[in-house]
């Protein structure tokens, strides 16, 4: 078995090289180095069994300790070597991806033996259970594309266009276009709580009874309350969706819309801005909840954005948000851009606001309509 030991105590190196030598029921060869670094670097050079990981408070206290469980684990098992005093770091280590730990002073051929049987086996399951998950994930993020508009609606005198992209492989953002006759165009963007698996089954709920409703509802506010009945059905889970819902009338560009609990959309028409506000709560909170219907005026050359959370909500390194400002900031550079290429760029932007952070943030979802000259 090759063991790749990360140790810069001498004495400590010597320690765990003599009770390897002593494992006479195993064949150890064994190579030594100083630090995390240069561990990664002959992980990537050399094959290897096992990561011996000898971890010291002062290597804690700055994250790199953790930091090296996280990126050596991910290929092998790792044994965590603690001292007497740092024990309970050593129990953490675990908690952070580690399969055992071992306490130096304490080291025998019978424990390091055991402990590294356990730790193979652990770091094999672990691994076949995350292959799994990573296929059930694959299977649910197509679930979750299918659901989304093949196509977006071609509208006389208005360009639409749409871009969603995942915190993770599943998410709870949605957004989709319902033609409605004489004349019309519902657009709805929402955001079910949860991230995985249990905010995608709540989003693909949501919008099947929407796609369901839209058409036999005569307006925004009867076909939000409509769905807020539906999904209060289903009482199994502790969670709401926000939605942004509004009907477009193709020929005098009027547009009522109900804001369920979601951020308020941006209508820039020139100089001048309105915010589409909350009209009411989210779904699936209250059955007696109520709603009020508001109605714009889409104006040659002005855009109505619409967002997630997860666009404004995203933070820097300083924890600063990327908020409205960063809205309007990507709006201004690109006035003359497609309705599609403006939500990507949104999208794109408060990505990589936050892409130093370290944190994916939350969903990040943006529909543009333009009203054309």
């Amino acid at each position: 078995m090759r063991v790749l030991l990360v140790e810069d105590d001498p004495n400590d190196v010597v320690r765990v090289n003599a009770v390897l030598e002593r494992a006479a029921a195993s064949s150890f060869t064994v190579r030594t180095v100083a630090a995390a670094p240069a561990a990664a670097h002959e992980l990537a050079a050399e094959s290897y069994d096992l990561v011996l990981l000898g971890l010291a408070r002062p290597a804690l206290r700055d994250g790199s300790g953790f930091e090296a469980i996280r990126g050596l684990g991910k290929a092998l098992p790792v044994i965590v070597l603690s001292g007497y005093d740092d024990e309970d770091i050593a129990v953490k280590a675990v908690q952070r991806g580690a399969q055992d730990y071992l306490v130096k002073e304490g080291l025998t051929v019978d424990l390091l033996v055991r402990s590294i049987r356990y730790a193979r086996e652990r770091h094999r399951l672990l691994a076949e259970q995350n292959r799994r998950l990573e296929h059930e994930l694959k299977i649910a993020a197509f679930v979750q594309q299918s659901f989304l508009p093949g196509s977006v609606p071609q509208v006389p005198g208005h360009d639409i266009g749409a871009h969603l992209d995942t915190s993770g492989q599943v998410g709870g953002d949605f957004y989709d276009f319902i033609e409605l006759p004489p004349d019309r165009v519902a657009i709805a963007l929402g955001d079910a709580s949860g991230k995985g698996i249990p905010g995608a089954i709540l989003m693909a709920e949501t919008q099947g009874i929407l796609r369901a409703e839209a058409a036999t509802c005569a307006t925004p506010v009867e076909l939000v309350s409509t769905l807020n009945r539906a999904l209060l059905r289903d009482q199994n889970q502790d969670r709401f969706v926000t939605l942004f819902y509004g009907v477009l009338a193709i020929p005098t560009g009027r547009f009522t819309f109900v804001n369920a609990g979601h951020p308020r959309a941006l209508l820039l028409d020139g100089a001048t801005e309105s915010a589409l506000v909350s009209t009411g709560p989210p779904l699936r909170l209250f059955a007696d909840a109520a709603w009020e219907e508001q109605t714009v005026t889409l104006g040659a050359g002005s855009r109505l954005v619409i967002y997630s959370d997860g666009v404004t909500e995203a933070q820097d390194t300083t924890d600063e948000f990327f908020d409205l400002a960063g809205v309007r900031g990507v709006v201004s550079e690109h006035l003359d851009c497609p309705a599609a290429e403006l939500a990507r760029n949104i999208c794109h932007a408060a990505e990589e606001f936050e892409r130093e952070s370290g944190d994916p943030g939350d969903d990040k979802t943006v529909v543009v309509v333009r009203a054309l000259g």
